[in-house]
């Protein structure tokens, strides 16, 4: 008799079996071992990992040999939904092979394997699981396998399989569990749970989709210089060195570090430099060639993993990385929320030349199968800390990677302490090189070393690779900050015509591109009808533009390609936005205005001021406005509103040289006097492995979330034009399964993501649905575009008016 894995209607719409069941063990286990790292310090030698690993896959399926699975997967009667259950019965079977030797091992061979088609769940939770029902399908499975013990044995390579076969005693289990739980789970426990849930559950699911494995391959470590020239130290004074000089010095300065002859001691390290001096070619270059000496040491092949906060950024760090590499064959991989399986060229083979499917290019994305990987930090951190069985998939391939988190500051600061405690420990179990990268230098590691490492009797020593930057930033006098918190009067109702006809008018003149930042849409949009308002009472034709999340993807990157044109036309055009310009927008104003916010924040919107250094632009100012106590507390905390105020009043200007002095001040005092208890329930979820729980306010693992999840907000989407309308209708046509999800991924997925918003819940009460069907996206239909949806600022918040705040 044959059995399967899997199954697949044939021609005639039959239910046949797709693959033999000891093909698919045999593919899971080449695949896992392919993936293995050698060299972790995960509790246990390589040679018990690969033991423990060989035992979970071999077992994890043996509950298919059953005819109770087979009629299921066959769909032959009699099928029983109880019995033809697979995972638990060889989980018992794991943990009966294993417990004489090592309880430890065997605990954690039966949690993966019933857990393995499921999330991650509380360990203490597993014995929830046994009870008489369980005892019965176990027993009655055995029974049933009994006469086919023989052919098991052959298949897997085991002997006596019928002294394993049994229902473990519930008492046991239970004590040891909760002895592992409550006495003897440490953080290390956590990353060798999830790496090795992740070799399993990447390897079954490879093996089942017939994805083919990558193997990772050399990168030239000269790829940065072939295109942008060798660094070199110069022997000018730095004050004396044009932009690219300066790049090029920095570059020189990073990649030094390399020749020291300990820097493979060395798993963390920092890249702190001002904006626009080169950091993403500089972490590349630097990280190509450390790659390069790893190998050489100790034949490990990394995987670069770039990690960055938004999808614009994403899709320019693409770019960038393509330019430099494109010519290698190798594999670069975009993966984030609108990322597409199918790549620019739709190419149907690989760079190995094997021929890959839909399911495969999708299963090849979401298991990182690439040399060097782009994606978000939801993407990263999520599988970092986190329990879903999607995510954990690729788990694995943090093991021996160098990673590169860029635009740091924008995480949020009650998160710090976990994030770098976190990244700590995946530099110290699985051998990761990190490396962080800002113009900010946010207390991610101080702070980690504060609230959690120092009570785990850790030590993070980060090694700065731009050594000097202090220097760096004093060579820079770009940009100035000046506070004008008190300029506007809290008596006057209108404070957006007060600031246009009174500080507006007085700071700028029309021979001068400028930017104004608000920290929420309702006042952006003011600004930006009062600003055309008074271009026109004074005959100017300054153009005028507007950019936030309130208006739809598609329309944004047109928008920023316009004002970049304009500027370098010298039309002087005038953009007023939310916080979305902050980072991954390289455009470049005169001055700026900004609504106060945090320091960081402010220092970013100052990076898009005389970004190209023009010498006779030297200081450009940003100007700080204070334009709504309540609605700045709104977005983004008391706390965070009076530090920033109160770090603002030190001076009546800050010089860009000052800027590091500025914000050191800053997080030290937000760091102070905030609250850290939530980093610290997390970090205990993992240590304690708390997975799940019933109360997601207890914080276990599952509850964490890099972006903080709010329930004010609806998705849109903005039916524009008749493209729009073709997009909706291809949408819909998915919904109905009148297209394939092939086909709707491929040629309209990332076009209705362009079209889509979020909206405060509301504005839209008396929207509908895009359709009975879908009940999660609303619809602006093509009538009500004008009325409900402005293609200048975007979704109309003039519908009702209330007194609320919502931010970008």
């Amino acid at each position: 008799m044959n059995y399967y894995s899997h199954s697949k209607l044939n021609e005639n719409e039959i239910t046949e079996g797709s693959k033999e069941l000891k093909a698919h063990v045999n593919g899971v286990k080449e695949k896992a071992l392919f993936h293995f790292a050698e060299g972790l310090s995960l509790g246990y030698t390589d040679r018990e990992l690969k033991e423990i690993l060989t035992i979970l896959v071999d077992f994890h399926d043996l509950g298919k040999y059953t005819s109770y699975f087979q009629n299921y997967l066959l769909k032959q009667d009699p099928i029983d939904f109880k019995l033809k259950q697979h995972a638990r019965l060889g989980g018992f079977v794991a943990y009966n092979h294993l417990e004489k030797n090592d309880e430890k091992k065997a605990l954690l061979a039966l949690y993966l394997i019933f857990l393995h088609h499921s999330p991650l769940i509380d360990i203490l939770h597993i014995p929830s699981k046994l009870d008489d029902d369980l005892k019965r399908i176990i027993n009655k499975q055995k029974e049933d396998l009994i006469e086919n013990f023989p052919i098991i044995e052959k298949d897997l390579g085991i002997e006596r399989l019928q002294d394993l076969v049994y229902y473990t005693e519930e008492t046991k289990l239970r004590k040891g569990f909760r002895y592992w739980g409550k006495k003897h789970a440490f953080i290390q426990d956590y990353f060798l749970i999830n790496y090795l849930f992740s070799l399993l559950i990447e390897g079954d699911k490879l093996d089942a989709s017939d994805t083919v494995v990558y193997q990772l391959k050399p990168i030239k470590p000269s790829s940065v210089d072939d295109r942008f020239g060798k660094p070199d130290f110069q022997q000018k004074k730095l004050a004396e060195l044009g932009n690219n000089e300066l790049r090029n010095y920095c570059r020189a300065i990073v990649i030094s570090n390399l020749e020291q002859p300990n820097i493979l001691e060395h798993f963390i390290f920092t890249l702190t430099a001002p904006t626009g001096i080169g950091k993403t070619m500089t972490a590349l270059d630097f990280s190509l060639k450390l790659k390069d000496k790893i190998k050489k040491y100790s034949g490990v092949e990394s995987r670069i993993i770039y990690a960055l906060p938004f999808i614009n950024i994403i899709e320019q760090a693409l770019s960038e990385y393509g330019k430099v590499l494109q010519s290698q064959k190798i594999n670069i991989l975009g993966h984030y929320q609108y990322a597409d399986v199918f790549g620019k060229n739709d190419q149907k083979e690989n760079v190995d030349g094997a021929e890959q499917g839909y399911d495969q290019k999708l299963m090849a994305l979401d298991t990182w199968q690439a040399d060097v990987v782009i994606t978000s930090f939801v993407q990263f951190f999520e599988t970092l800390i986190g329990n879903r069985n999607k995510l954990l998939k690729k788990f694995n391939h943090f093991a021996n990677s160098i990673i590169i988190l860029d635009e740091v500051q924008t995480l949020r600061l009650d998160q710090m302490p976990l994030l770098g405690a976190s990244l700590f420990y995946l530099s110290k179990y699985l051998k990761s090189r990190i490396i962080l990268m800002t113009a900010t230098r946010p207390k991610i590691f101080e702070l980690a070393q504060e609230e959690i490492l120092t009570a785990e009797g850790e030590q993070v020593n980060p090694k700065e690779l731009l050594t000097n930057y202090e220097e760096v930033f004093e060579v820079f006098n770009r940009t100035s900050i000046h506070p004008l918190l008190n300029a506007l009067k809290e008596e006057k109702e209108n404070k957006t015509q007060e600031f246009i006809y009174s500080i507006f008018a007085d700071k700028w003149n029309a021979e001068k591109s400028c930017l104004i930042v608000c920290n929420t849409v309702k006042r952006s949009i003011e600004v930006f009808d009062t600003i055309r308002i008074y271009l026109e009472e004074n005959n100017l034709g300054n153009p005028v533009y507007y950019l936030s999340t309130n208006i739809i993807p598609a329309h944004r990157l047109e928008r920023i390609r316009n004002i970049k044109e304009d500027i370098q036309n010298h039309k002087a055009p005038i953009l007023i936005a939310t916080q979305v310009v902050e980072a991954g927008v390289d455009l470049d104003f005169d001055l700026g205005f900004r609504d106060i916010g945090p320091i960081d924040s402010i220092i970013q919107v100052a990076g898009r001021i005389n970004r190209n250094n023009t010498i006779k632009k030297k200081h450009s100012p940003l100007y700080i406005i204070d334009f709504d106590v309540k609605a700045t507390m709104m977005v983004y905390g008391r706390l965070t509103y009076i530090q920033a105020k109160k770090s603002l009043e030190q001076k009546n200007c800050f010089y860009e040289k000052e800027y590091l002095e500025l914000i050191t001040a800053y997080f030290d005092g937000i760091s102070e006097k905030s609250s850290f208890a939530d980093a610290r329930t997390f970090f205990k979820s993992m240590k304690t492995l708390k997975y799940d729980s019933g109360e997601k306010r207890e914080l276990p693992v599952s509850a964490f979330r890099i972006i903080e999840e709010s329930d004010r907000y609806v998705t849109v989407f903005i039916e524009t034009d008749e493209d729009a309308s073709e997009i909706l209708e291809k949408y819909l046509q998915k919904i109905m399964n009148e297209i394939s999800r092939e086909e709707y991924n491929k040629d309209w997925k990332l076009k209705f993501q362009q079209h889509i918003i979020s909206v405060p819940k509301y504005l839209c009460e008396d929207l509908e649905t895009v359709n009975e069907y879908e009940e999660n996206i609303l619809l602006v239909p093509k009538k009500e575009i004008g009325f409900r949806y402005s293609t200048e600022t975007g979704y109309n918040r003039d519908l009702i008016e209330q007194n609320m705040a919502y931010t970008f």
